[in-house]
């Protein structure tokens, strides 16, 4: 129910596999409804794949995903892998994918354009879709976000809370 509120709200359409959904099942939901619902917004936000496997879901659910620790120096939560040492990873496996060669030029705007949709996709997803909200998320003039919204063909819909 809620891939389906997501994916009307202009986030990627995803499908979870049979033991993702058992690991849900077991999950004892502390906040209930809407800490399932927010982990479907994160889920679909956050993961480029199509298919949502267990290991993913049960990184979600763990503690130190979930909960909010602000002793970083960002002043905001720390998740168990920073951003950062993502993006990192993901490009080591990238570079290591063209063995002795390098990627084709035009690699700084071709990743800017491939992390600017589920960026924004994440922002308008924890706003509800409220575009104004959204856009101080980011640090961008609502104008701006609006732009970029049609230009990447993104789908709004503003959620009750």
């Amino acid at each position: 129910h809620f891939f389906g509120l997501v994916e009307k709200e202009g986030l990627p359409r995803k499908q979870i596999d049979s033991e993702a959904m058992d690991v849900m099942r077991r999950y004892r939901w502390p906040g209930n409804v809407r800490e399932l619902e927010n982990l479907v917004r994160r889920l679909a936000a956050l993961y480029p794949q199509e298919t949502i496997t267990a290991p993913i879901v049960e990184a979600e659910l763990q503690p130190a995903a979930a909960t909010p620790n602000y002793a970083g120096s960002g002043g905001g939560p720390e998740r168990a892998e920073t951003l950062s040492g993502s993006m990192e990873r993901h490009l080591t496996q990238y570079f290591s994918g063209f063995g002795d060669h390098v990627p084709p030029p035009g690699l700084y705007h071709r990743i800017l354009r491939e992390i600017e949709p589920p960026l924004i996709a994440a922002a308008l997803a924890a706003t509800r879709g409220n575009q104004i909200r959204a856009a101080e998320l980011l640090g961008l003039n609502r104008n701006t976000l609006r732009k970029k919204i049609r230009e990447l063909d993104m789908q709004v819909v503003r959620s009750p809370r």
